[in-house]
C-alpha cells in the first residue's frame, strides 16, 4: 500500500506539467473568446474611476478599478495603466462592453471626459459626457450650476 502511494507521488510530481498545460491553453482560449466577443457585438458607456492598487512595488504601473451602468445595472472593471498617465480617482473615461456580457469589458485611458449632467429646469435630469479639451467652464457658470443642483437637492 505504501509503495503504491510513493510510486503516485513520484508519477505526478514527474509529470505535474501534464496537468498544467490543459489548464493553461483553457484560459488562453478563454482570453481569445472574449476578445473576439468584444470585438464583433460592443458599445461603448461611461466609466468612473473608483480606486486604485499598486500592480507591482518596483514597476511605474497600477491597477486602475471603475464603474459604469448599463441599463440601470452596475457592472465593474479593472485595468492597469502607467502612473504618469495622469489618471485620477473620479475621472471618467470611455468604456467598451460586450452588449450580451457587459462583465466583458475594456477602458480607454486616452480621453479623459467630463459629466455633464443638465436639465434640472424640467426636472428631468439627463447626463450627457464631452472631452475635457473641448469643456471650458467659467466661474459664473459654475456658481450657476452649483445653485441649481443646490435648489435641486433642497426641493
Amino acid at each position: 500500500m505504501n509503495m503504491s502511494i510513493d510510486y503516485v507521488w513520484k508519477t505526478t510530481k514527474n509529470y505535474y506539467w501534464l496537468l498544467v498545460i490543459p489548464i493553461f491553453v483553457f484560459l488562453y482560449f478563454k482570453t481569445l473568446q472574449n476578445e473576439r466577443e468584444l470585438d464583433n457585438s460592443f458599445k461603448f458607456t461611461f466609466a468612473r474611476v473608483n480606486y486604485t492598487s499598486s500592480v507591482y512595488k518596483k514597476y511605474s504601473k497600477c491597477s486602475y478599478h471603475y464603474e459604469f451602468f448599463v441599463e440601470g445595472k452596475k457592472y465593474a472593471g479593472s485595468s492597469s495603466a502607467y502612473i504618469s498617465d495622469d489618471i485620477k480617482i473620479g475621472n471618467f473615461y470611455q468604456v467598451k462592453f460586450a452588449s450580451n456580457d457587459p462583465g466583458n469589458n475594456k477602458i480607454d485611458f486616452t480621453t479623459q471626459y467630463y459629466q455633464i449632467i443638465s436639465g434640472f429646469e424640467s426636472k428631468k435630469i439627463d447626463t450627457s459626457y464631452i472631452e475635457v479639451s473641448e469643456y471650458k467652464v467659467d466661474s459664473v457658470d459654475l456658481k450657476n450650476r452649483f445653485n441649481r443642483v443646490k435648489a435641486l437637492i433642497e426641493n
